[in-house]
């Protein structure tokens, strides 16, 4: 067995898996997370990591809008933000208004160059943000002497919260990422080839298969994310490692020093792209059987005869829709034969139809399980999409911003969604979308192709990152998986070097072939001349 064919690895650690779990003794995690969904699901792996045997601690900020302050199954350190140096995540309005912004800002071409300066904006709004608990992590000494003397054998961060490879790197003890974004963009960039004539970039608005002008597109996307990373939001990070860690390491180095990578992605859904021995793919982590639902919902979706549920929802972040967006959407939804379930946290639109029912919170992935549930409405999120993969429903996709439009592309890609654009949205347009997916049956029949690949794996994705934490555990890192072109100046990555000394090497030859010729020709000539004379 290579370490080059994933897929015979992968299954040869699905049949060792249950042989080698049980010698496994129990080790000290230290999770550091991120806000949002992002802890929703590092907290659904670290509860697995608990149900396992190990010793789990949360590094939390004092500020955090999402990691809860206490906990029974697992311990908590918090780190102590100054209310003066505290700067909060965006709030729920300015969150609506940066949506917003970027959906009204032009179409094509345009669009993808407002998505990504837009996403820029808030990378570096959630840098401003990230920054003081650092600080006030390295600057609190009884914090870091309780880190140091617990002793642990690992750190379980996400990517997008740079404390956690600064404090692997702090305690010199191996680290898993779990997570696909950093705060300057997609960590594949960092540690894999990422050929971009056929790797889109975020925001490029692209497939894998490019013509020239998109292919030029998709290397200006990339050329303006990495100036403004490189530039702006990265050097915030490298000062603070100069300052606290007492080293030249930059962030960058730090994410590409990481032992594995635990990526939320699948490529039943994700176009093909290379990978490295230490990146592994977890996508639909969170994905589960439905478990019963409230009376209330059972009562709704089993009343809804033979037409069946619609279930629509923004995500966590987009509760609410402008006043006249509303309406338009509620009029559309009202016109379906279907019922629907659509979470809104807003003012109840005049135009909302009697089979329409709004609720503030959805069990998302019980509703999808649903046998009634016919068509999801969503914006694009991973953990949505990957939900509606999963149980196989088909998808019409609205994307608000980051990574949703590239998401519901790639379903669309595969004959299983199809996509409008929120700035245009009518009640027509809304209404023929849904009752396409639905009466169309080739977009459940894809959806349901995807759902079979996506569950047909040798061990489950939350097995699998157990089995790789466990891993980097038992053999104190993994930097036999780690490739050595992360540590390559560019010129040598890139084998300039090489094509320079080809070149000249190759000039040499052709100016002395020339010189040689031109002499010997000379002398021809000459002869000629002699013999006519």
């Amino acid at each position: 067995m290579t370490l080059a064919a994933p897929g015979t690895f992968v299954l040869c650690c699905a049949m060792l898996f249950c042989a080698r779990h049980s010698d496994m003794e129990a080790a000290r995690i230290l999770a550091v997370p991120a806000d949002w969904s992002h802890w929703l699901l590092m907290k659904t792996l670290l509860l697995e990591l608990v149900e396992r045997k190990h010793e789990v601690t949360v590094l939390r900020s004092s500020d955090s809008t999402s990691v809860e302050e206490t906990s029974e199954d697992f311990a908590l350190e918090t780190i102590h933000v100054a209310s003066g140096q505290s700067q909060k995540m965006l709030s729920e309005s300015e969150v609506h208004n940066f949506i917003f912004n970027s959906v009204y800002a032009g179409t094509g071409f345009r669009s993808s160059i407002s998505a990504a300066w837009g996403l820029f904006l808030l990378f570096s709004r959630t840098s401003d943000a990230m920054i003081p608990p650092i600080k006030a992590m390295f600057t609190d000494s009884a914090l870091l002497q309780r880190l140091k003397a617990e002793g642990f054998d690992v750190v379980l961060a996400d990517p997008y919260n740079a404390a956690g490879g600064m404090l692997a790197h702090f305690l010199d003890i191996p680290i898993v990422l779990f997570g696909r974004w950093t705060t300057t963009g997609d960590l594949h960039f960092n540690v894999a080839p990422s050929p971009l004539s056929y790797v889109p970039v975020l925001n490029s608005r692209l497939t894998d298969r490019m013509m020239f002008l998109d292919r030029l597109k998709n290397v200006f996307v990339y050329g303006l994310t990495d100036f403004m990373s490189r530039f702006y939001i990265s050097p915030q990070y490298n000062e603070l490692c100069r300052r606290y860690l007492q080293s030249d390491i930059t962030m960058e180095e730090l994410y590409r020093k990481a032992d594995i990578y635990l990526m939320k992605v699948d490529f039943i859904f994700e176009f093909p792209r290379p990978i490295m021995p230490n990146l592994v793919y977890v996508g639909g982590f969170q994905c589960r059987p439905g478990t019963p639902l409230s009376p209330d919902l059972q009562q709704f979706m089993d009343s809804s005869g033979e037409d069946g549920v619609v279930i629509f929802s923004l995500g966590s972040i987009v509760g609410m829709l402008p006043p006249a967006l509303a309406s338009e959407v509620a009029a559309g939804l009202a016109q379906l034969p279907q019922k629907v379930i659509w979470r809104y946290i807003g003012e109840a639109p005049s135009t909302l139809g009697n089979n329409t029912k709004t609720m503030k919170w959805l069990p998302q992935n019980d509703l999808l399980s649903h046998p009634k549930t016919k068509a999801f409405i969503t914006h694009g999120g991973e953990n949505g999409v990957y939900e509606a993969i999963y149980h196989g429903v088909p998808v019409v996709g609205i994307p608000v911003f980051g990574d949703q439009f590239d998401n519901i592309l790639r379903l669309k890609d595969r004959g299983a969604a199809l996509m409008l654009e929120l700035a245009h949205l009518k009640r027509n347009v809304i209404y023929q979308a849904v009752k396409t997916v639905i009466e169309n049956p080739s977009y459940r029949e894809n959806m349901k192709r995807m759902s079979a690949l996506h569950r047909d794996v040798p061990l489950a994705p939350v097995e699998l990152a157990v089995f790789w934490i466990e891993y980097t555990i038992k053999h104190r890192g993994a930097a036999h998986l780690r490739a050595v072109g992360n540590e390559l100046p560019f010129y040598q990555y890139y084998l300039m070097d090489v094509i320079a000394v080809v070149i000249t090497v190759l000039g040499l030859f052709l100016y002395l072939g020339y010189k040689m010729v031109k002499s010997l020709l000379g002398k021809i000539c000459l002869g000629r001349k002699k013999k006519k004379d």
